[in-house]
């Protein structure tokens, strides 16, 4: 379905998320394939309950995806993270059918294409709404694995085995992502070493469709390294090392994946305190995300003046006409709006996605030095 070069991006299905998808060129729309993140139903803190039915939570899905994405090719849908709120409770919509099946059949009918995403350990429910879509629609699937499946690559292939099986489904009809999630850069040396052993020992590597490596140097909380009114730096070590694994002599070469500007976990934060969110603006550069830090969302974002001003007139700043999220933050720069907490996370996203993308069509494998010696498979 695509080679390595190619970008899977792993977004929540968030407003500030679509709209960053909504607004890239078509050429990084070809270059990438989305996993979407369904997201849980919002939760009312002070009633302690939930806003919406999930019939209500997903009736426009669909609708919202072809409008973001409008493209022939096909994007993955994780439908697991609707129920990363545990006091969620309705496994079904009310007419009986799975969210998954409800979602892609949604999607399919607005003419995107969609590919459930599903991983091994998941429910025998969801499992058989993976079977009915593959069935149904014939695109394959995606199997997610994290990090702590591959300590033992025996079970892991059993457990890919038997999936197979169940789904009735051949390997070049599978894409795997090996999802690392959040990685700390001073483990970096690790993590690479990690991952070239996963893809020694991986089953039939070169037989699924399609591989790929994701990860996130994004922590979940910036305030104890980034204070308020400043800036700083964190290095991007998941495209360090990717960009080492495209230099070695590997029998096949992962694509790249990343959770965007955000990270991995979900976040459910009461109202009353989205006015004591610090507004903030990331932005992605060679090999570090530049990460400014403003005032308090409740005082306004007239901060963000300044913070668009800094990085225009950086050399680390792309040009206006780079993406969508640059012409903001340039726009702004130049006394335009200051926009609020959802402006500059659909600046940083879309700015991130067009920037991973286009390095990835410029990184060439040509260049092989092969594995260092002590990279070899661990018994």
């Amino acid at each position: 379905m695509f080679d390595s070069n190619h970008y899977v991006p792993i977004m929540k299905w968030k407003r500030g998320e679509r709209t960053a998808l909504e607004h890239l060129s078509s050429a990084i729309k070809n270059s990438i394939t989305p996993l979407l993140e369904i997201q849980p139903v919002p939760y009312d803190h002070k009633t302690e309950n939930f806003t919406k039915t999930i019939d209500e939570h997903l009736a426009n899905i669909g609708k919202e995806v072809n409008n973001s994405w409008n493209s022939s090719n096909p994007i993955f849908v994780d439908a697991l993270t609707i129920y990363d709120n545990e006091e969620f409770e309705d496994d079904n919509l009310s007419t009986g059918q799975h969210p998954l099946d409800f979602i892609i059949e949604s999607i399919e009918l607005e003419g995107c294409r969609a590919i459930p995403v599903t991983g091994i350990a998941r429910d025998s429910s969801y499992q058989q709404a993976v079977f009915n879509l593959v069935q149904k629609y014939n695109r394959g699937v995606c199997i997610r694995i994290n990090e702590e499946q591959l300590e033992n690559m025996s079970q892991l292939e059993t457990d890919i085995t038997k999936l197979l099986q169940y789904i009735q489904i051949s390997e070049n009809a599978v894409d795997i992502v090996i999802d690392f999630k959040q990685i700390s850069p001073s483990k970096e040396q690790a993590i690479y070493a990690q991952l070239v052993d996963c893809l020694l020992q991986f089953p039939n590597i070169t037989a699924w469709r399609t591989i790929t490596f994701c990860a996130t140097s994004i922590p979940k909380s910036l305030s104890t390294i980034i204070k308020k009114f400043s800036s700083g730096v964190i290095p991007r070590a998941e495209w360090t090392i990717y960009s080492k694994i495209r230099k070695g002599n590997l029998l096949r070469n992962p694509s790249f994946g990343d959770y965007n500007i955000t990270n991995p976990d979900f976040v459910n934060l009461p109202p009353w305190l989205l006015n004591k969110i610090i507004s903030s603006l990331k932005y992605t550069c060679d090999t570090e995300y530049w990460v400014h830090r403003g005032d308090l969302t409740g005082n306004g974002f007239s901060s963000m003046r300044k913070i668009c001003s800094d990085v225009v007139s950086d050399p680390r700043y792309s040009g206006q006409n780079f993406s969508y999220g640059d012409a903001n933050i340039y726009k702004c720069a130049n006394g335009g709006s200051t926009g609020n907490l959802e402006t500059w996370v659909t600046a940083g996203i879309n700015h991130h996605l067009t920037k991973v993308a286009t390095d990835l069509s410029s990184l060439s494998s040509s260049s092989k030095s092969g594995l260092p010696p002590a990279l070899t498979p661990q018994p």
